[in-house]
């Protein structure tokens, strides 16, 4: 038997190598990541969309914009597999409220499915277009999330609510519905729960974390120190990249920033400018 995605010979009785099936199983994780932070760049907010099981059709708000055009069709995708799924594994237990999730956590949810069947999915005939497709997506959804989408979401603007994002390495938030402009760390932990899942190369962490936590007074410094954690075994990579650029989470540094020494989060403080 050969991979119906790389086409390479199997001896595991089913039809995706166990290479493929890695693969995915990485392109699952990280596929809701970036769909879950790109879906709060998009301008207004999108409902959910129908899903196996459901009655009701699903709201789907499409625009002109490039981010809210390429999550529709990454969503409807998902949907897609979803729904060939559940026709050939009928007894397949799908979340009950699947189809009144918002956009981003319908993704995180289908991803979680799939993830769970995915040695099933690895019987059927279509697998190896779903694997292939998989990658296409986390791929794109990546690429754009590294032009467009670098922060992280900050929170409800302080005046009037609109979502707020923060850039690594700037320490003020302006809203682009208001103009007000608040300090950063006046944030700080809606970015920081926010932020442990966020990825990224070692300089654009370390300029983050200067900007967040106190002691912590030279990029150029941090970002060495996180390279060198990597190479001694301390600090494990999530992704390696072309020309091996490993990236790291946000979390995991923190975490062995805190574990090296008295390092603490600067203290919240309220200064508001309005633009």
């Amino acid at each position: 038997m050969r991979c119906l995605s790389c086409g390479a010979e199997t001896s595991n009785g089913l039809a995706l190598c166990d290479l493929c099936q890695r693969k995915a199983r990485v392109d699952l994780e990280f596929l809701p990541v970036y769909f879950r932070n790109l879906a709060r760049w998009r301008p207004g907010r999108a409902g959910s969309r129908q899903v196996p099981g459901s009655r009701e059709p699903g709201r789907l708000i499409s625009g002109s914009d490039r981010v809210g055009g390429t999550l529709d069709e990454v969503g409807t995708h998902l949907v897609g597999w979803a729904e060939a799924l559940d026709d050939d594994r009928p007894g397949i237990r799908w979340p009950l409220d699947l189809a009144d999730l918002a956009e981003a956590e319908q993704a995180v949810s289908l991803c979680n499915v799939f993830a769970d069947h995915l040695v099933s999915i690895a019987t059927t005939e279509w697998c190896g277009t779903f694997v292939t497709e998989l990658g296409e997506h986390e791929e794109r959804l990546r690429s754009l999330t590294e032009r467009i989408a670098p922060g992280w979401y900050a929170g409800g603007c302080k005046r009037c609510g609109y979502a707020t994002h923060v850039v690594p390495g700037l320490t003020w938030i302006t809203c682009e519905y208001c103009g007000a402009t608040t300090y950063a760390r006046d944030h700080l932990e809606t970015i920081l729960d926010e932020a442990r899942g966020w990825i990224a190369a070692p300089k654009p962490l370390a300029e983050a974390i200067v900007a967040l936590v106190d002691g912590e007074l030279s990029v150029l410094k941090l970002r060495n120190r996180i390279v060198q954690w990597s190479k001694r075994g301390r600090l494990e990579p999530v992704r390696a990249t072309t020309y091996d650029r490993k990236r790291y989470r946000l979390g995991d540094v923190l975490d062995r920033l805190y574990a090296e020494g008295p390092t603490q989060l600067a203290e919240p403080q309220i200064s508001e400018r309005v633009g």
